[in-house]
């Protein structure tokens, strides 16, 4: 029964329906209005599928200028010049960005519902879906700025996301209402480019109450510029993310550096590969003697049937399972070239010492030596040796501040979920505080230039750090808030985006993706907020309906504007450049023209 509801059952062929003004007479001057052009369109909606809309337009000859009115019913179901009514753009633009569904599911989708449009038109209706957002978006700031007026204002989170060499896209989210604000693509993140940022969020909604954003000069000049007064709150993550940084990255660099210079990690996984069916026949019995080896009052077991290679390839296993060991925040939290490096050496170890057991299996005796000639020039690299005690060294004063900080902390395993917990600001300020006066009273560790860099930056930023709570004035009164003290609400919302854009694509998210990508997809989360969704229907029964209202020229502007290249070529002139021959082509004209 579903299926023969849909349109292509209802109507075998097209419907034909007709359309006129509502109104005989003129709404200008009153006269009679005359008939200007009956003529066919042929659009398609969702609820009728193909049809054509046979429509009247009527011209009032006592006006100077002779306007014509056209129907506003076709008009709300699809825009003048259009094939496809504004209920396919929203739904294509609701499946592409909400549903994160690929262009041919979309195609598939349509077809079913008797609506046929090639891939191009999926992306253009998707691209005018979200520019008509963004204008919907900014013609309901007033209602928008009501209703967080009432919720006390806002706490602005800001931050961008790139890929590459790609333009930044720039976000604004206020805590409070979970709401995205504004959204920009800009070249970097400079003071001019955030300034011209903030003054577009602080006319359309009002100064925020408070800013966190991460430690961006670019975005701390601005805000002191801009929003003189308004509290900032650093993210706690991001500060931390970078005190790792300049504590760890050089000598962890020559860390990465040296072994990928010993190449180690191709050949173990060969090794891997060649003994996964010995290893997985003798699973069970390599848990029973692992088990034993944990408990010495065991029982020592029959050397006749160890399984020697199975507990080889077990090895090699692991120093490339090491790696994979970390709490998902990424360096310098998460040290994965150093767990590699140190496993690895257990390995060596441990191998060296099976191949000293009497009358060893030969083959068993092959895969030592074999194990052993692809680690043991990488475990003697002195160089390799001293920058990893280096950071093992620093890692454990960053992993110190880390707990005081109470984020992030070593095994946790929060990653980017972790918004700092419920510690009071005051106790995080002590315990910070009490670790840096132990600290300086280590003289071995106030030798080291970069322990001593890592407290003055610390001293620095104090003020932005442990910024206290705000007030916020409500029609019921005066509340308190501390804001959240990481960032990380935003880096949540850009993972979401490029996931999104992983699944529509099915490769991760690349240069070219966020450079395509409009520039107010990150409005399409708001969607999903009845308040939101409310102000920006503005009355309207549907967003299709709403949509409908888009100034039209507007839109066209905008979507041109959008779609003019970085480049001074368009981008046929520049597909036809990449092609191998075109340069050859184009200098053997050039000489022929010269001679």
């Amino acid at each position: 029964m579903a299926t023969a509801r849909r349109p292509a059952a209802l109507f075998p062929e097209p419907p034909t329906i007709r359309f006129r003004p509502a109104f005989r007479h003129c709404p200008r001057c009153g006269a009679k209005l005359k008939v200007h052009r009956v003529r066919d369109r042929f659009p398609q909606t969702l609820h009728l599928g193909r049809f054509v809309a046979r429509e009247t337009s009527l011209r009032c000859d006592q006006c100077p200028d002779h306007p014509v009115f056209r129907s506003e019913e076709l008009e709300t179901l699809v825009g003048y010049g259009r094939v496809y009514g504004h209920d396919v753009t929203v739904h294509v633009g609701e499946a592409l960005f909400q549903r994160s569904r690929t262009v041919a599911e979309i195609v598939a989708d349509l077809r079913a519902r008797n609506v046929r449009i090639s891939p191009t038109g999926i992306r253009e209706l998707a691209a005018r879906f979200v520019v008509g957002l963004g204008i919907l978006h900014a013609e309901a700031a007033p209602r928008l700025r009501e209703l967080m007026r009432l919720a006390g204002g806002s706490v602005l989170h800001l931050d961008s996301t790139c890929k590459g060499a790609s333009a930044h896209l720039l976000t604004g989210i206020d805590e409070i209402s979970g709401l995205v604000l504004l959204n920009a693509k800009i070249p970097a993140e400079s003071q001019a480019e955030t300034a011209t940022f903030l003054r577009t969020v602080s006319e359309r909604f009002g100064p925020p109450a408070a800013v966190s954003c991460d430690m961006s000069r670019g975005f701390l000049a601005a805000l002191e510029s801009e929003l003189p007064g308004v509290p900032v709150y650093l993210c706690h993550f991001h500060f931390l993310r970078d005190l790792g940084k300049d504590l760890l990255g050089a000598d962890y660099a020559v860390v990465r550096d040296r072994l990928r210079h010993h190449g180690v990690k191709a050949g173990l996984k060969r090794l891997s590969t060649s003994l996964a069916d010995t290893l997985r026949a003798d699973a069970d019995r390599l848990a029973e003697l692992c088990e034993m080896a944990a408990r010495p009052e065991a029982r020592t077991p029959d050397g006749a049937d160890m399984p020697y290679e199975a507990a080889l390839a077990a090895f090699a296993a692991s120093v490339l399972d090491a790696e994979h060991e970390g709490d998902g925040c990424g360096f310098p939290f998460d040290r994965p070239h150093l767990l590699f490096l140190r496993q690895a050496q257990t390995v060596l170890e441990a191998t060296e010492a099976i191949r000293l057991v009497p009358h060893l299996p030969d083959g068993a005796a092959r895969l030592c030596d074999r194990l052993t000639g692809l680690l043991g020039p990488m475990c003697g690299d002195r160089a390799l040796c001293a920058a990893a005690d280096a950071v093992e060294g620093r890692a454990c004063v960053f992993d110190r501040v880390r707990d005081a900080m109470r984020l992030a902390e070593p095994g946790s395993r929060t990653g980017l979920n972790d918004d700092g917990g419920e510690t009071p600001i005051p106790t995080l300020m002590e315990e910070v505080d009490c670790l840096c006066a132990k600290i300086r009273d280590d003289d071995t560790l106030m030798r080291d230039d970069l322990i001593v860099a890592m407290l003055a930056q610390i001293d620095a930023r104090h003020d932005l750090l442990f910024a206290g709570p705000i007030d916020l004035q409500t029609p019921n009164g005066t509340r308190q808030l501390q804001p959240q003290r990481t960032n990380n609400i935003l880096e949540r919302f850009f993972r979401r985006i490029n996931r999104a854009i992983c699944k529509r694509t099915g490769r991760p998210a690349a240069e070219t993706d966020i450079n395509r990508l409009p520039v107010d997809v990150p409005l399409v989360a708001n969607l999903d907020n009845p308040r939101y969704l409310e102000a920006l229907l503005d009355g309207a029964p549907t967003l299709a309906e709403r949509m409908s209202a888009v100034d039209r020229n507007l839109l066209d502007d905008t979507l041109d504007d959008m779609r003019s290249s970085r480049s001074a070529l368009d981008r046929k002139l520049r597909a036809r450049m990449r092609q191998r021959a075109t340069p050859l082509e184009l200098a053997l004209l050039i000489l022929t023209t010269a001679a």
